[in-house]
């Protein structure tokens, strides 16, 4: 197989979650006293929480920690991970067959540890993954290539047989920019013209496409 390991996002990636974080970083930005931009939460999408709270402070003068910020977006999105985020639609049979496959599996996401764990243990996908690594444990974003060394460390599998699946553009681009093959994951809600994310890949999984990864498996 062309495949040992496998380094997974979740959000977007393997969860259809990402209508729900599309309109979170308005609803913060509005709760909080700001007008919110009509790109605000494509800021948020794009960049993840870390960024957005630099724009927040820097650009608009918001004056509450890191740790506010964080805890009051999760508290404004984490009743949508107790009840109706869901797989996306091929992603468990995919986990399934890797699994079967023998391939060691990790998750590399930047929702914090306790929603991650919740919707694992709902959605009854704690067993495909031998370790979560976070962005706020690891203390870097994803625009650093901390978090995927550590899960390739992690998982021991040689790195040219080691996949990165990932939705968001800027993550893909570290990643790819890392020397790690990239899966790329449609996901309706980045920006960024498919085009653009193509040429960053191994492979693209169109929308669609019910991740069909048979030629990894080959």
């Amino acid at each position: 197989m062309k495949i040992s390991g496998a380094i997974f996002d979740m959000d977007g990636t393997l969860l259809n979650s990402m209508d729900y974080w599309g309109t979170v970083g308005s609803e913060f930005l509005i709760k909080n006293g700001f007008d919110s931009k009509s790109d605000d939460n494509r800021r948020f999408l794009e960049r993840g929480m870390r960024e957005f709270y630099k724009y927040a402070t820097e650009e608009l003068g918001l004056t509450k920690s890191y740790q506010e910020v964080h805890d009051e977006i999760y508290n404004l999105i984490r009743e949508k991970y107790e009840t109706v985020v869901a797989p996306k639609n091929g992603a468990i049979k995919m986990l399934d067959t890797l699994l079967e496959k023998g391939v060691k599996m990790c998750l590399a996401t930047a929702t914090d540890r306790e929603t991650v764990e919740l919707i694992l243990k709902r959605l009854d996908m704690k067993k495909y993954f031998s370790k979560i690594f976070t962005s706020g444990e690891v203390g870097v974003g994803k625009s650093e290539p901390k978090i995927y060394e550590l899960a390739l460390e992690h998982l021991g599998t040689p790195k040219e047989k080691t996949y990165v699946f990932e939705d968001a553009y800027y993550a893909i681009n570290t990643a790819s920019k890392a020397g790690f093959n990239v899966i790329g994951i449609y996901d309706k809600n980045v920006f960024v013209p498919v085009e653009e994310i193509k040429p960053l890949c191994v492979h693209f999984i169109e929308e669609g496409d019910q991740y069909n990864i048979d030629f990894l498996l080959k």
